[in-house]
């Protein structure tokens, strides 16, 4: 630090008031960690409670060229919330209400500290809908939501974070307040800095307030669990389905390694033959819904489907969700090592890269369980070991590199929905070219000068 850290939380403290800017080590470790399985101890942590206290905060931070790290609830899994260069962890833990609802215009407006599932549960009380709903949806916030792009399950049919996002409120590395984006529906006023901001992973600015497009509640919802042999033959059935010109809210899989360790958690019976288990959500009109679930029944037997069962009940329904959204938590807890990445590619191919994956990680000795959303073609990859040293994590670092290649080979990503961080950050050459790493780098510079902002994220500046 180049800074005396004393005099910097007394200015901060004048600024946002003393009981909320602390640098004790015991209450800093509360900080210290995200979803993945690094540990930084941040050197400050400052808890404002708007937008005028985080402008004085980017000012100070400009003064003292120190790191800000913008953090929600942490449960990032590239590491974008850890102060990996120390600095002061931005906590937008008190900034986490509802501003606005706006029944006519079908908006909300929000902090960016605000929890997911709790915005969903208030929307849902006035017959509204916000999709973007990422597995973490019931801990994760709004803000690393946007930071992240994130999707979840029913991006298939409603897109990601960044369809849903009409306008933010943003300030910028030198404390000045920007507005991004409109409130309208249209608005196509000079250059998009307004998507450049989302998914930025806090890199170029804090996000302060969004105003989100919402959507009427679907009306009812089905969910069947469907069992296949083969990750073609649900594939082939997708297929099927836009021929029906049916559009399910999700298509989410699950793979035999998967099943195998939460058989007892699934409300129902899973055939011992069955490779591939398939969870499709139907949402829409009552008299429409249970004449397309008969439908995607029959196409999904026709395209060699072993059984197929219906959630009928909200507690089944449940069930299978709550299993679904833990499995990441679940694999973790059977194993001494796990490293996950979260790739894409496009649909077709999805087959191969689990095929691919499969074949690398016995390469390696690793065990590998695939999940994801099958609708966009997102597979979360995890391989894993019953031991944890050196040699293991070793392997499944060159295991990913040969992941990372099978994935752009088939015309994919490197990442869908976690981002770069700094976990992906070594490879992030794999995907893009020299020139358009480049251009990126000139934007973060104009953006953020000296470089406070989030450091050490997405690219490796000079000065990181």
């Amino acid at each position: 630090m180049n800074y005396n850290n004393d005099e910097l939380v007394k200015e901060l403290k004048s600024k946002i008031g003393d009981k909320y800017v602390y640098s004790d080590e015991s209450r800093l470790e509360a900080y210290n960690f995200d979803g993945t399985e690094y540990r930084y101890l941040p050197d400050i942590v400052v808890e404002p409670e708007n937008a005028q206290q985080i402008s004085e905060l980017m000012k100070l931070a400009t003064k003292y060229r120190i790191p800000v790290i913008p953090r929600g609830t942490g449960t990032g899994l590239s590491g974008g919330a850890l102060a990996i260069h120390g600095g002061i962890l931005l906590s937008f833990l008190r900034m986490n209400r509802i501003l606005d609802i706006d029944d006519v215009n079908m908006t909300a407006t929000v902090q960016p500290g605000l929890i997911n599932y709790h915005l969903h549960e208030k929307l849902a009380e006035r017959g509204l809908y916000y999709p973007p709903d990422p597995a973490s949806y019931e801990t994760s916030s709004i803000g690393g939501n946007i930071a992240e792009d994130a999707g979840g399950p029913h991006c298939y049919k409603y897109g990601t974070t960044r369809d849903y996002i009409l306008g933010m409120e943003v300030v910028l590395p030198n404390g000045h307040i920007i507005k991004t984006g409109v409130k309208t529906r249209k608005g196509v006023v000079g250059y998009d800095i307004h998507d450049l901001i989302i998914g930025a992973e806090g890199t170029l600015g804090v996000v302060t307030e969004a105003t989100l497009r919402l959507i009427p509640l679907p009306q009812n919802v089905m969910t069947l669990l469907v069992f296949y042999r083969e990750p073609s033959d649900l594939v082939n059935s997708m297929r099927e389905f836009t021929k029906s010109r049916i559009v399910p809210a999700t298509i989410e899989f699950m793979d035999k390694a998967c099943t195998q360790i939460v058989k007892n958690e699934i409300p129902f019976k899973i055939p011992s033959e069955a490779q591939v288990l398939a969870i499709i959500e139907i949402d829409g009109e009552n008299e429409v819904i249970e004449s397309q679930v008969e439908t995607l029944g029959e196409v999904c037997l026709e395209n060699n489907a072993i059984d197929i069962l219906i959630a009928e009940s909200s507690h089944k329904r449940k069930g299978l969700w709550d299993v679904r959204r833990k499995m990441r938590d679940v694999i973790k807890e059977t194993v001494s090592f796990k490293r996950s990445e979260d790739v894409v590619v496009p649909i077709s191919h999805i087959p191969e890269l689990i095929a691919g994956c499969n074949t690398i990680a016995s390469k390696y000795s690793l065990t590998n369980y695939n999940y994801g959303h099958l609708g966009d073609g997102n597979v979360h990859v995890n391989l894993t070991h019953l031991a944890k040293d050196e040699d293991i994590k070793e392997a499944a670092k060159k295991a990913f590199i040969e992941i990372f290649e099978l994935t752009l080979g088939l015309g994919g990503t490197i990442s869908g929905e976690h981002g770069i961080g700094f976990t992906k950050k070594p490879y992030i050459d794999m995907e893009l070219s020299f020139e358009s790493i480049r251009l990126q780098k000139e934007i973060k510079r104009i953006f953020d000068p000296l470089n406070i902002m989030n450091p050490g994220k997405i690219f490796q500046i000079d000065s990181d």
